[in-house]
């Protein structure tokens, strides 16, 4: 009997050291957050949509059309570098690709890619 408890014990004690390890990692993953911690370091603004008609009428297409944001490969998915001086970097992750964005720091329009 008393062998038999013993290992009842040890079962009991091995499998909530298993789970527990388990559900301890799950909530200290080190990866939760890096992303927005990561659009932090690189100063990313975040973004201002703009939609097509009142992009026409606050900000007139000069050429033809609005020109593109590049993508640094970088820098997580999301953030693009405006084409306009000084390029700054827009956090664009709520804006649908191909969505017009207001460049704050120039006052002009461009597209997400």
């Amino acid at each position: 009997m008393k062998m038999k408890s013993l290992k009842i014990l040890l079962a009991i004690s091995v499998a909530s050291g298993v789970l527990g390890t388990a559900v301890y990692a799950q909530g200290t993953d080190s990866r939760i957050g890096s992303i927005a911690r990561e659009r932090g370091e690189k100063g990313a603004i975040e973004a201002t949509a703009i939609s097509k008609a009142d992009a026409e009428k606050k900000y007139p297409i000069k050429g033809g059309a609005y020109p593109v944001a590049q993508r640094d490969a970088h820098d997580p998915s999301g953030v693009v570098i405006s084409p306009y001086p000084p390029h700054m970097k827009y956090e664009c992750s709520k804006v649908a690709h191909g969505g017009l964005v207001v460049d704050t720091k120039a006052n002009k329009v461009f597209v997400r890619p």
